[in-house]
């Protein structure tokens, strides 16, 4: 039977020329050398080597092995650094699924630390809402999902990533960027920038100012906080949003102020049900908590009643 150990002593031969100088490299004897070349040329049925005195000259047979040789060495080489790579970073590619705040603030943040550690591990990300991410999850399309509200997939498990309370912004002009903390009773008349009826953002929000008994003076509804923050730097109103995103517009004249009593925005990491996470997914969530916790003081200091 050939052995690969057979193989590799005909290579190194090949390579040094000699015997001698096959067994040097490879840590062995020269008969251990000479009985591997004498295996694999019965095992064959190919003369490899002409001895004539001093040297071993290679057959045409010989060097036509040597070739295929090299080729099948080079593509075990391949295996083994893609067990390594394997070993380091887990399978070739990471699907990752987010809401849109989240995708705008703390993973790009994580994807930045993911590359430089685990470089070949390709990555997939995409944006949707909180029930359709879960399905997605659940469907093992997305082998991780950042959600805002847990709601009532199957199939899904769940891990809280942080619970923080919602901040109010405004242009650094306005004059509730006096007060350290926003009421309810302060947006009384604002131009008030906030989510769509019927999103969970908005029915909090609405229920805070509904117990508050208070009207704001125009509503300006959209589905992203990007764009709640862009309006906010252009002074078009005040809205409460998630200080994640917020860290972000905290230039061009954007404040922010602890809001009481302030609704919760919740981050939670879902994964599918009964499926090993593998470690491109486990290394992204401990990444990701890592952020938070750097983030947590700071937030604390902006704009302060951060919970986790």
């Amino acid at each position: 039977m050939i052995k690969l150990s057979h193989f590799e002593a005909f290579q190194a031969v090949m390579r040094t020329g000699s015997m001698t100088a096959a067994a040097g490299i490879m840590h062995t004897s020269q008969p251990n050398i000479s009985r591997s070349i004498s295996r694999l040329e019965k095992e064959t049925g190919l003369k490899l080597f002409e001895r004539v005195p001093g040297k071993l000259v290679p057959t045409a047979d010989a060097r036509a092995l040597f070739e295929e040789v090299q080729r099948s060495f080079i593509g075990l080489q391949r295996l083994t650094e893609a067990a390594a790579r394997i070993r380091r970073s887990g399978s070739g590619i990471l699907r990752l699924g987010a809401v849109q705040t989240l995708s705008l603030s703390i993973v790009p943040r994580a994807v930045r630390r993911f590359t430089d550690r685990f470089p070949e591990v390709k990555l997939s990300i995409q944006t949707a809402h909180s029930s359709l991410l879960s399905r997605w999850v659940s469907e093992h399309t997305c082998d991780l999902g950042i959600i805002s509200f847990p709601g009532v997939e199957e199939g899904i498990e769940r891990e809280l990533l942080y619970a923080a309370d919602g901040v109010c912004i405004m242009h650094e002009s306005h004059p509730l960027a006096e007060k350290d903390v926003v009421t309810p009773q302060d947006l009384a008349g604002e131009r008030f920038i906030t989510f769509p009826r019927g999103d969970p953002p908005r029915v909090l929000m609405d229920r805070i100012l509904l117990d508050a008994n208070v009207d704001v003076a125009q509503t300006i509804e959209t589905s992203y906080s990007a764009i709640t923050c862009s309006l906010v730097m252009q002074g078009v109103g005040v809205a409460v949003v998630n200080p994640h995103i917020v860290r972000d517009y905290l230039h061009g004249g954007v404040v922010a102020r602890s809001f009481a009593p302030a609704p919760l925005h919740n981050a939670i990491m879902i994964f599918p049900k009964g499926k090993p996470r593998g470690r491109p997914v486990d290394s992204f969530v401990e990444i990701l908590k890592e952020i938070v916790a750097e983030e947590k003081a700071d937030i604390g200091a902006l704009f302060g009643g951060h919970k986790t």
